[in-house]
Order: structure tokens, then C-alpha cells, then sequence
């Protein structure tokens, strides 16, 4: 856990606490259907966390899962998040993939104009 401290115009970053990944019981980001930045970690404690957004809330779990799949392979329980943002297969997760989501909102948007300009006779 890092704090930010600003003093005068210098930014500065200390670290608060670490924990280990193997230690991480859950994360709940406490409400999938709402912009929030909070949420909880639990370890032997729970921890109530603030993100910077809410796309670094799913970034840093999209992270942490990744490393849990790779090096531990354990039953990491991810709940309270959106599994549409949480996965990278989404179509809609943005990693790198920014392309690929304006192509179809352009599609659909062309789709709708056409039918929209064709008469209903």
C-alpha cells in the first residue's frame, strides 16, 4: 500500500504496508454496478482500499489475477467486480484493444443510420 504525500510541488510516495500475494484471500470491490473506486482486500485482515479511478480498481485486479494465474494457481476469489471489464477476452477490456470496441460502436452506429433512412412502406 502506497500513500501519497504532496509537500509544497513535490509529489511523494511512501510505502505504507506489503503483503504477500500468496496471503490474499479476496478481493471485494464491494459494488460491480456502480463507478466506484473502493474496495476490499482480504488477507488474515480486511483492508478498505481507495483506487486513484475505477479503471485502475480493475487494473490492479485484472493484475493481481494475472500474477495468481501464472506463478501461485490458486482459488483467488475476484467478487463485486464486472466480469465483462475483469477478463481479457472481452471484447470491451482495453488492453490494447481500443480498436476493435470504436470498430463495432461504428457498426452498429452505421446500422442504425441505415435503418433509420429506409422507408417504412
Amino acid at each position: 500500500m502506497v500513500k501519497h504525500l504532496r509537500v509544497d510541488r513535490e509529489e511523494k510516495y511512501e510505502i505504507v504496508e506489503k503483503w504477500f500475494l500468496k496471503d490474499l484471500e479476496m478481493i471485494d470491490g464491494k459494488e460491480a454496478d456502480t463507478d466506484n473506486p473502493y474496495f476490499d482486500m482480504h488477507f488474515h485482515k480486511v483492508y478498505n482500499l481507495e483506487a486513484y479511478s475505477c479503471a485502475s480498481k480493475y487494473t490492479f485486479a485484472r493484475t493481481l489475477n494475472k500474477l495468481n494465474e501464472r506463478y501461485l494457481k490458486k482459488d483467488l476469489k475476484i467478487v463485486n467486480f464486472d466480469d465483462t471489464y475483469l477478463n481479457d477476452d472481452s471484447i470491451w477490456s482495453s488492453n490494447n484493444r481500443d480498436c476493435l470496441v470504436l470498430m463495432r460502436i461504428c457498426f452498429y452506429a452505421s446500422n442504425l443510420l441505415c435503418l433509420s433512412l429506409c422507408p417504412l412502406s
